[in-house]
């Protein structure tokens, strides 16, 4: 598994997420993030439960954003859990063993806690302003983002927050383990294309398998 993307999908009116896995799944990305901020909870349970189906159908790993109940629910590969989204310790009380748990991270005290919480990765970010995240903690310095890797070894660290497929070689400056990628796949007219160009870059940067 290419582990070197991490691909996001984001609340669209011309994309429904089950939709976007599928696309972003056919263009080669294995490790994606259901990630909804507004459209209503049952709405939410049928597209997650139907992008899991696809996902577990190729062989891809599909993790949600926030939800831990949803997660186990769907029975989701796993959950990422921002500040507000509940403690890694609740989420493996709730979920079967084995099930990914993704923390975020915003400054070195942030990851000074989380490595005791020992989650399975972490988003390291932002690294540029985004666009699809509105409550954006400051943006750090390289060198505070490579002391943050340092600091969360061996968790595998995703860099998120305005990057573009442009922005591959930025795994070996920082010793990150990929990038999460949302904005830069919307920026074409088709998803499994934009998602196609950015894993082919990809490739030449990518790490060992994690999951």
């Amino acid at each position: 598994m290419n582990n070197s993307i991490m691909c996001l999908t984001r609340d669209c009116s011309e994309y429904s997420h089950d939709q976007q896995v599928k696309d972003f799944i056919q263009g080669g990305g294995q490790l994606i993030q259901l990630r909804s901020k507004s459209i209503p909870n049952e709405v939410l349970y049928h597209q997650a439960n139907k992008a899991v189906t696809y996902a577990k159908s190729y062989g891809a790993k599909l993790i949600i954003n926030d939800h831990i109940e949803l997660t186990h629910k769907v029975d989701a590969h796993g959950v990422h859990l921002g500040a507000n989204d509940g403690s890694i310790a609740e989420a493996r009380k709730i979920l079967p063993s084995g099930k990914i748990i993704g923390k975020t991270v915003h400054s070195i005290k942030e990851a000074l806690s989380a490595k005791k919480d020992k989650p399975d990765y972490v988003g390291m970010g932002p690294y540029r302003i985004s666009s699809t995240k509105k409550d954006l903690q400051p943006v750090l310095s390289n060198y505070q983002f490579q002391q943050i890797v340092k600091i969360l070894d061996p968790i595998p660290v995703y860099l998120i927050g305005g990057l573009s497929k442009d922005d591959f070689s930025l795994i070996e400056s920082l010793g990150v383990q990929g990038l999460a990628l949302c904005s830069a796949l919307f920026s074409g007219k088709n998803l499994t294309d934009q998602t196609r160009l950015a894993v082919d870059k990809s490739q030449a940067y990518s790490r060992l398998t994690i999951y």
